[in-house]
C-alpha cells in the first residue's frame, strides 16, 4: 500500500505490527471481511484474507489523543459490505472512519469527530435505517454513566447530538443498536454495572423524532459486560447479554399479540417477561422475555456475538448461533437444538498454557466459518472451520506496549523487536512458491522476561544481547528446533554446525527470569505420581514442534523462546543502550546515569565475555551508540548534550578494546540519536532541540569533528536518525528521521551543496497514519544483499512508542 511519495520518492508500507488494545469491544470484524482492531491511539484495519490467508495491516488510521477503546463496523442489517468505522477513545470523542476500496488500492479516511461525553467511551456502536426518504444513521456510545445518541440525517448531512443520558449511578459499559422489526425503529441496548440492561427507542411524536427510555430488564447478578443483537427469521429480535457472573443470558423482543394480552399474567409468571410501547405512526406494543440462560464459562464473560444470517436459494437464512469468549481462555459457540429448542455449547475452542489472563472480544466472520478472539495481552486468536473440524489460523501479532529498540539479522532475513511489555519478538518473512506476495510475521518470542526491555544488540547471525529495567546484560542463541522452522518457513539454508551444536529449545523455570536449554530427549517420558507439591509444576513447558506456517500464539508463549547463554555483570543502575561492532568482537553497554561515575560505557570483549575496559566520556545517561560499518569507530550520544567519538585500538595481547579520541557538543538539548554513514567518515546526530547535524572530520585530523554544513531545522525533536546502507547513484547519502510527533522523513544529504543542489533535499515524509503517532524509537535500514534479489529492495524499519513496529520498501 502507497504511504508517500514526493520527488519521485515512492514509499509503500510492507509490514505493520502491532498488538490489539488490552480493553473489550476493541476489535470488529465486518462482512466486507475486514479486521479493525484499536492499536494504541490508532485504528489498524486488518485484511486475513490477503495473499491466500497469509493476513497483512492494510491501515493504521490516527486521529485520536489517546487510547482507541472500542470500534465498531456501522451495519444496514442485510449484512452488506460495510463503509464505515467508528472508533470510541479515551480521549471522550468517536470518529466516524470512512473507508474505500479501488482496483489499485484501499483507503481510509475520516469523515466527523463526534463529541458529548463527558468520560472515556467504553464502547459504541451504528446502524443505518430509513428515515424520511434518506438513508440515516445513528450512533450511539456509552462513556462513565453517560449515554450519547447521534444521528445523521443522510449520508452528506452533519452529526447532531439527538440525546445525552444520565445514568448515574449506573456505570455503563456496552451499548449495541438493531432495528425492531415491524415499525423500522432503532432499538438501543446498554449493560451497566447493575446487572441489568437498559433498553432506549426512538419515537416519532408530532413528526419530531426523539429518543426515550424503554424499559430495564434485571437478571444478572454482577456487571453487564457484553451485548449483541439479532434478528430471527420470524422477525423477533434476540438480545444476548453476558456478565461477570459467568452466565449468558439471551432475550426474545417481539410484537404483542391479542393472544399475549388475555394471558399477560401467566406469561410474566413463566418467563419473567416485560412490555413496552413504540409511537411511530400508530403505537405499537412490544414484549420482552427471558429466552434462555447460557452456563459453561469458568469465568467473566467478555464477548458476544451472533453468527451473520447465511443466503441460501436467495435467501436469507439465520443461523441463531452465538458465539461467547470468557477471561477462563475460552471461545464457545452456543446452538438450539432444532428438535427440543435447548441450547447447548455446540463448539469450544481456546488457549492453553502462558501466562496469559484471557480473552476480551471475540468476532465470527467469513460467513461463520472462522471466529476471531483478542486476548489481555494483545494477541488475536483466529480458527477455521475445515470439514466439520476447527483449527487454528495464521493471524497478525505484535506487542502491546512501547517498541523501544530493535536489530535487524546481519543479513538482513529477519528482525527482532524488544519492548517494555517485556518481550523480544522475531519477525521473518513466510516464503511460499505458490504465492508471489511475501507477507511479514512473528515466527519466535526469545525472551519473555519479568523486566521491561529497553535495549537490543545483534552479536552475529542467531545471538543477540539484550538489556532491560534491570543491571544484568543477557545473551540469547537460537535453538535447534527454531531452526528446523525458520529454514522451513523462509526458505533459507542454516548451516549445518549451528544446527548440531545448537540445544533443541528453552524454557522459563517456575519462578525464573533466565530461558535455561533444553536439549534433545529420546522420546517422551511418562510422568511420574506427584509425591509432593514442587512434584506438580514441572519445569519444562517446551515441546518440539514443526511448523509449516508461522506459528499460533500458544506456540509463541511455550516453544519458540531462545536459551539464555550468558550474563554479564557491571552495571549499578538499568541498562539503557547496547552496541556491537560488526565483527561482533566488542560489545559495548550503557545504563542509567545521574552522575558521572555511573555514565560509563562498558566494554565487553565476546570471545570469553570479560570486561576488558570502560570509556569516561559522558556525565549523564548515553542514550544511543553506534559503531561505523568498518567497525573502527564507535560514537556515542548522552542526555548531557555531548557526543564522543571512540576508536578501536588492539593491546599488547592482541586483544581490542576502545579508546575515546574525540568529544564535542551537538546542541543545546538532549542528543537522542546517532548513526554512521556507510563510508565511516561522518556521522549524524539528532536532539531535542530539533536539529539534525552531521559531523566529519576536519582536514588532516582524523582525531577532531565539526559541523559539515547547515544542520537540519525540523518540525520536532528528533529521536531517531539512521543513515541508508549505501552511496546513493549520485554520490549523495539518504538519511532517514523520526520525529518525536511519530512522522518519519527522507533527506538527500549532498556533501558539496551548490547554488542549484540544496544540501538537504526532502525526498519524503510519512504523516503519523503512515508512520508513527507516538515517538519514534529506532530507525534501521535492512542490510542490502546484491545476491539475493529479494533484498534489493531499499527497505526501512521503524519502532515506535505507539506499540508498531513497521517496515517500508523505498522506491526511487
Amino acid at each position: 500500500m502507497m504511504a508517500g511519495t514526493v520527488n519521485n520518492v515512492v514509499v509503500g508500507s510492507a509490514y505493520t505490527s502491532v498488538g490489539c488494545n488490552r480493553t473489550p469491544h476493541a476489535l470488529d470484524w465486518g462482512n466486507n471481511n475486514l479486521v479493525c482492531f484499536a492499536a494504541s491511539r490508532a485504528v489498524a484495519v486488518y485484511d486475513p484474507k490477503f495473499a491466500g490467508n497469509h493476513g497483512k495491516i492494510l491501515h493504521t488510521l490516527y486521529e485520536h489523543e489517546d487510547r482507541v477503546n472500542c470500534v465498531r463496523w456501522i451495519q444496514d442489517g442485510e449484512f452488506s459490505p460495510e463503509k464505515e468505522i467508528l472508533s470510541g477513545s479515551a480521549d471522550k470523542t468517536v470518529i466516524v472512519w470512512a473507508y474505500s476500496e479501488t482496483s489499485h488500492d484501499v483507503g481510509c479516511q475520516r469523515v466527523s469527530k463526534l463529541i458529548g461525553l463527558d468520560a472515556s467511551v467504553n464502547s459504541v456502536d451504528g446502524f443505518y435505517w430509513k428515515y424520511n426518504h434518506n438513508v440515516a444513521t445513528v450512533v450511539v456510545a456509552v462513556g462513565g454513566d453517560q449515554i450519547c445518541v447521534w444521528l445523521r440525517g443522510g449520508q452528506d448531512d452533519e452529526w447532531k447530538l439527538q440525546q445525552k443520558f444520565s445514568t448515574k449511578p449506573v456505570l455503563m459499559f456496552d451499548c449495541v443498536v438493531n432495528l425492531l422489526q415491524g415499525c423500522e425503529i432503532p432499538l438501543i441496548a446498554c449493560a451497566g454495572d447493575d446487572g441489568s440492561v437498559q433498553l432506549f427507542n426512538f419515537q416519532i411524536l408530532d413528526k419530531e423524532l426523539s429518543c426515550v427510555r424503554t424499559m430495564k430488564i434485571p437478571g444478572h447478578e454482577d456487571w453487564v459486560r457484553a451485548l449483541a443483537f439479532t434478528a430471527e427469521d420470524g422477525g423477533d429480535l434476540l438480545l444476548a447479554s453476558a456478565a461477570q457472573d459467568t452466565l449468558i443470558r439471551v432475550w426474545r423482543i417481539s410484537p404483542e399479540s391479542s393472544k399475549d394480552k388475555c394471558d399477560g399474567d401467566k406469561l410474566a409468571l413463566q418467563s419473567n417477561q416485560g412490555q413496552f410501547s413504540i409511537i411511530c405512526e400508530d403505537e405499537l406494543k412490544f414484549k420482552c422475555q427471558l429466552e434462555t440462560v447460557l452456563q459453561g464459562h469458568e469465568n467473566w464473560v467478555y464477548g458476544l456475538h451472533w453468527q451473520p444470517s447465511e443466503l441460501k436459494d436467495g435467501c436469507r437464512k439465520n443461523p441463531l448461533k452465538l458465539l461467547s469468549c470468557s477471561m477462563d481462555k475460552t471461545m464457545t459457540i452456543w446452538g438450539a437444538d432444532p428438535s427440543s429448542g435447548i441450547w447447548f455449547d455446540q463448539v469450544r475452542v481456546g488457549e492453553v498454557g502462558g501466562n496469559t489472563l484471557g480473552l476480551y472480544g471475540c468476532r465470527f466472520g467469513n460467513q461463520g466459518t472462522s471466529i476471531l478472539a483478542h486476548g489481555y495481552q494483545g494477541a488475536l486468536h483466529l480458527w477455521h472451520d475445515i470439514e466439520g473440524q476447527w483449527q487454528p489460523g495464521v493471524v497478525c501479532s505484535g506487542h502491546f506496549d512501547s517498541v523501544d529498540d530493535f536489530i535487524w539479522d546481519c543479513s538482513g532475513d529477519f528482525a527482532i523487536t524488544v519492548s517494555i511489555d517485556q518481550t523480544s519478538r522475531l519477525h521473518a518473512p513466510w516464503i511460499q512458491e505458490s504465492n508471489e506476495e511475501i507477507t511479514w510475521h512473528e515466527l519466535s518470542r526469545p525472551q519473555i522476561h519479568g523486566y521491561d526491555l529497553s535495549c537490543i544488540t545483534s552479536l552475529g547471525r542467531f545471538r543477540f544481547a539484550s538489556g532491560a529495567e534491570e543491571k544484568v546484560i543477557r545473551v540469547f542463541e537460537a535453538p535447534h528446533n527454531f531452526l528446523e522452522n525458520f529454514a522451513r518457513i523462509c526458505h533459507i539454508d542454516v548451516p549445518l554446525p549451528e544446527l548440531e551444536s545448537a540445544p533443541q529449545g528453552a524454557a522459563v523455570p517456575a519462578l525464573g527470569l533466565s530461558n535455561k536449554p533444553i536439549y534433545q530427549t529420546d522420546g517422551p517420558t511418562v510422568p511420574k505420581n506427584a509425591h509432593s507439591k514442587s512434584d506438580l509444576y514441572a519445569e519444562n513447558h517446551f515441546t518440539p514442534t514443526l511448523l509449516m506456517a508461522p506459528p499460533t500464539e500458544e506456540t509463541l508463549l511455550q516453544n519458540t523462546l531462545w536459551p539464555e547463554v550468558q550474563k554479564l555483570y557491571g552495571h549499578g543502575y538499568e541498562l539503557f543502550s547496547l552496541a556491537a561492532d560488526p565483527q561482533c568482537q566488542l560489545l559495548v553497554s550503557a545504563s542509567k546515569a545521574q552522575k558521572s561515575e555511573h555514565a560509563s560505557i562498558i566494554i565487553w570483549d565476546t570471545s570469553n565475555w570479560s570486561l576488558i575496559g570502560k570509556l569516561e566520556a559522558h556525565a549523564l545517561t548515553v542514550s544511543q551508540m553506534a559503531f561505523s560499518p568498518d567497525g573502527q569507530k564507535l560514537v556515542s550520544v548522552s542526555r548531557d548534550r555531548n557526543w564522543a567519538v571512540h576508536e578501536k585500538v588492539q593491546t599488547d595481547e592482541g586483544k581490542f578494546t576502545l579508546k575515546t579520541v574525540a568529544k564535542g557538543s551537538g546542541g543545546s538539548r538532549i542528543l537522542w540519536s546517532c548513526h554512521w554513514f556507510p563510508d565511516s567518515r561522518c556521522f549524524v546526530t539528532g536532539s531535542r532541540d530539533k536539529r539534525v547535524i552531521v559531523w566529519e572530520p576536519v582536514a588532516d585530523d582524523t582525531l577532531s569533528y565539526r559541523i559539515s554544513g547547515q544542520p537540519l531545522e525540523c518540525a520536532d525533536s528528533v529521536t531517531a536518525v539512521a543513515c541508508g546502507p549505501s552511496i546513493l547513484p549520485n554520490g549523495c547519502f539518504l538519511i532517514a528521521i523520526g520525529l518525536d510527533n511519530g512522522q518519519i522523513q527522507f533527506y538527500n544529504w549532498t556533501p558539496a551543496p551548490s547554488d542549484s543542489i540544496p544540501q538537504w533535499e526532502l525526498l519524503a515524509t510519512l504523516n503519523q497514519s503512515q508512520a508513527h503517532h507516538r515517538t519514534v524509537k529506532r530507525l534501521r535500514f535492512r542490510p542490502v544483499n546484491e545476491n539475493d534479489a529479494s533484498k534489493q529492495t531499499l527497505q526501512l524499519a521503524s519502532c515506535g512508542a505507539d506499540n508498531t513496529f513497521k517496515i517500508f520498501n523505498l522506491a526511487f
